[in-house]
């Protein structure tokens, strides 16, 4: 179930302790190929096989598709920050190799500009409460679910 872009979560079901959580970020481009029309971004967070967040935003200003994908995980993990319930640990999960290198501590790389920079320190604060925090690098096929939701979130 894909929520409109209110800020309203399809279940909200008590979290589980242990949470997985997939992002990713869309671009639709015009005839031309090079000139970008919309952005989007989406991400579900679940617990076995109860989805307790799915979201899809349209996103009006953007500078490049890795700055979507920041995008879409500190989106993610805020929706997860916002809710009341304790998570003992938070599995995320991204075709993004740069933003989860970026932002898992264990392997940190810096990226380049002052933007992502920002979002990482945001994502690592929204995070800081949860106790474990994995980062895994996945293929599409493994994040096709979290693919439609910011497919699904261009106007």
């Amino acid at each position: 179930m894909v929520s409109p872009d209110d800020g309203t979560d399809s279940r909200r079901a008590g979290f589980g302790p242990s949470l997985s959580l997939y992002f990713d970020a869309s671009v639709h481009y015009g005839p031309d190929n090079a000139t970008p029309t919309s952005a989007a971004v989406g991400f579900l967070v679940e617990s076995g096989t109860t989805t307790h967040i799915e979201r899809s935003m349209a996103v009006d200003a953007f500078v490049s598709s890795t700055h979507l994908e920041y995008r879409a995980l500190l989106e993610a993990v805020r929706a997860v920050a916002a809710t009341d319930d304790r998570v003992a640990s938070l599995h995320v999960h991204g075709d993004a190799d740069a933003v989860i290198r970026a932002v898992d501590p264990d392997r940190p790389a810096t990226p380049g500009d002052r933007v992502c920079r920002r979002r990482v320190g945001a994502i690592r604060e929204a995070v800081a409460a949860v106790p474990v925090v994995t980062y895994r690098v996945v293929g599409r096929d493994e994040n096709e679910r979290a693919h439609r939701l910011a497919r699904a979130g261009h106007r």
